[in-house]
């Protein structure tokens, strides 16, 4: 993605949730370069807050720009997105955002983008192989694990041992693989500090994610740290904990050390409580916006380089200083 992506000044609008499954068509006010062009949005599914802050700024930003866009919502399931994105190119759109469902299903669909001559920009995930795209937006994901568990390591008291309970995502979402990924390899480069006693999978489902804690703790109740691969799966775990009577806040006796990922409001603000020690944070915002830029720049014939978003995290040692301003999205 070229610099001047990269800089254009991104204003946020407030819009409201697409019905899940509909597609609907918006334009901000016209503009002469951007006049009688139309992005297709395909998301995965609006089931986070950070999905709903790269909604929300993918809007603004095509608003901003002048430029139409139709989208469509498919609840996690890769048919009825592949069958969407298929609609969108029967309707000739200029250029395909892609939140996919599943990287590896969606390929045949961006197949038959490629076929019709309409780029396709992925949004945070990347498509699996054979797929031709333009540019991809995403989060460094493994590096920024890596972060969180190098400071959970740093700032441990001398002698401390945890023993860890990791949630994962889906187990065909690239970037929850790539989260464990990363949370087992940094763990493994403190085994002095850190001992994985328990993996639950989760399909990215609070149920999932509370039936997980609820039996994880009843096989080993030492457990005293849990990893979180998205800040949608707090809920469950706070429940969880509370339900155990381990719902207490840092510093005090029997904390469960949690570390979470996204930068949700929620997420932060369990940190400021202190009940959280650290989440890594996505630039949803910027990540939204450089996907309709990409999609602006790809229709418009120029050269783009795939973005990855490095990311920052918030702590409950900096929430008040460097990022005193940051609630979260």
């Amino acid at each position: 993605m070229k610099q001047k992506m990269m800089k254009k000044v991104l204003s946020v609008m407030t819009v409201t949730a697409m019905l899940a499954g509909m597609s609907t068509v918006s334009v901000g006010a016209a503009t002469d370069d951007n006049s009688g062009k139309t992005i297709g949005i395909s998301m995965c599914a609006i089931e986070s807050q950070m999905w709903t802050e790269y909604q929300s700024s993918m809007h603004a930003t095509c608003d901003e720009a002048g430029i139409k866009y139709t989208e469509s919502i498919a609840e996690n399931d890769v048919q009825k997105q592949n069958q969407q994105i298929e609609d969108f190119i029967s309707q000739g759109v200029d250029a395909i955002i892609i939140a996919p469902a599943d990287g590896d299903a969606v390929v045949s669909a961006i197949k038959k983008c490629n076929d019709a001559g309409i780029p396709v920009i992925m949004a945070n995930r990347a498509a699996g192989e054979g797929a031709e795209v333009y540019a991809t937006i995403s989060s460094d994901n493994k590096e920024m694990v890596k972060r969180e568990i190098k400071y959970v390591a740093e700032n441990a008291e001398e002698g401390t041992k945890y023993k860890c309970l990791e949630l994962v995502g889906s187990l065909t979402d690239v970037n929850a693989i790539a989260r464990q990924e990363g949370f087992e390899e940094a763990i493994a480069e403190y085994p002095d500090i850190f001992e994985l006693v328990a993996t639950v999978p989760t399909e990215w489902k609070g149920d999932l994610a509370l039936t997980g804690v609820q039996n994880s703790f009843a096989s080993d109740d030492d457990i005293n740290f849990i990893f979180s691969p998205s800040d949608a799966l707090l809920p469950s775990i706070q429940s969880g904990l509370q339900q155990l009577g381990k719902y207490n806040k840092v510093g005090e006796e029997g904390h469960i050390t949690l570390v979470t990922f996204d930068g949700a409001a929620d997420a932060v603000k369990a940190i400021r409580e202190g009940y959280v020690d650290i989440v890594s944070v996505q630039d949803a915002t910027e990540q939204g916006k450089l996907c309709v830029d990409a999609a602006l720049d790809a229709i418009d014939g120029q050269e783009a380089e795939d973005y990855i978003d490095p990311g920052f995290e918030v702590s409950t040692a900096n929430c008040d200083t460097d990022y005193k301003d940051f609630e979260g999205y």
